[in-house]
C-alpha cells in the first residue's frame, strides 16, 4: 500500500481531537499536547476543515459526523494494534508499541481490524486503560475464535490454561491482576467454578468473582515433558479472596 503522508497527518490530527474530547478538551491552543509531534500543523488543520473533518469557532473545535467517523476508525485500529502487540506478542515496552501502531493504524484494513478484533475476543481497552471503539464484529457478537481462546468462564473444573490477555472492563482491573501473578503466560489450574471462580496459579489459590474471571482470556494448556519442565518456585502458598478487587482473607497454608 502506497502511503500518503497529507492523509495521515490528517488522520493524526483527528485522533488528537479524539483523544482531547475523551478529556473533555475542546481547546484549539491545548490540541498540539495530544498530536504525536506535540504541535499541531496549521495547514493540516486547514485542510480537515476545507475536507469537512472539523470545524473550527472562537478558538474551539469539533468533529462533523465525517471526521468522527475518520478519527474513530483510527483510534481504533490503534488500541487494538497495541493489544495485539501487548498481550498476544508479549511486547510489553510502550515506546516501542507505540512506534508501531503509530504507523499500522493508518495501514490496516477493515476486515484485517474485524479479525484481529475477534480473534482477540473484543476487546473493550487498550493495555493503557483506553477504551477501544467497538466494531461492527463486536455489535454482531461474533465468537469466532471460540476454537483459538475463550473466556475463563468457559472452562470447567479441573482445566489447565493459558492466559493469553485480559480485557479489563474497569481500567484499575488490569494492574490488579497482574499483582495477583494473572498476567498473559500464566498458567492456570481451575480448581472450581461455584460459587466463585478457584483458580490455582502455582501454589497460591486465587477466587475470583464471575465478572472478574470474564475479563480473563486463555488458551488450552498442556504440561511439557519432565525434562523441559522448569525448577519449581520458592513455597509461597496464600489464599486470596477478590471480592471487587478487594481483598477479603488471606489465609497461609502450611504442608
Amino acid at each position: 500500500m502506497v502511503r500518503d503522508p497529507t492523509r495521515e497527518a490528517i488522520e493524526e490530527l483527528c485522533e488528537a481531537v479524539w483523544m482531547a474530547r475523551e478529556r473533555g478538551v475542546d481547546d484549539l491552543a491545548l490540541l498540539g499536547r495530544f498530536h504525536a509531534d506535540h504541535e499541531l500543523p496549521g495547514e493540516i488543520l486547514a485542510q480537515a476543515v476545507d475536507e469537512g473533518l472539523v470545524q473550527t469557532e472562537g478558538g474551539r473545535v469539533r468533529f462533523t459526523q465525517e471526521g468522527l467517523e475518520l478519527a474513530r476508525a483510527v483510534i481504533r485500529r490503534h488500541r487494538l494494534a497495541d493489544v495485539l502487540l501487548f498481550f498476544a506478542l508479549g511486547m510489553k515496552s510502550h515506546e516501542d508499541r507505540e512506534r508501531i501502531t503509530c504507523q499500522v493504524e493508518h495501514t490496516l484494513q477493515p476486515e484485517l481490524v474485524d479479525g484481529i478484533c475477534t480473534l482477540l475476543g473484543h476487546p473493550t481497552h487498550c493495555p493503557d486503560g483506553q477504551p477501544i471503539p467497538p466494531g461492527p464484529c463486536c455489535e454482531a457478537g461474533t465468537k469466532n475464535a471460540q476454537s483459538v481462546l475463550h473466556k475463563l468462564t468457559w472452562c470447567e473444573k479441573g482445566q489447565k490454561v493459558q492466559v493469553r490477555y485480559i480485557q479489563p472492563r474497569r481500567a484499575e482491573r488490569l494492574s490488579r491482576l497482574i499483582s495477583f501473578g494473572v498476567v498473559p503466560g500464566a498458567i492456570l489450574t481451575v480448581e472450581q467454578t461455584r460459587p466463585v471462580f478457584t483458580l490455582r496459579l502455582e501454589r497460591q489459590l486465587l477466587a475470583l468473582e464471575h465478572d472478574v474471571a470474564e475479563d480473563i482470556y486463555v488458551v488450552p494448556w498442556e504440561s511439557p515433558p519432565p525434562d523441559q519442565e522448569p525448577a519449581p518456585p520458592p513455597p509461597r502458598s496464600r489464599f486470596h479472596w477478590l471480592r471487587g478487587f478487594r481483598r477479603r482473607a488471606r489465609i497461609d497454608h502450611r504442608k
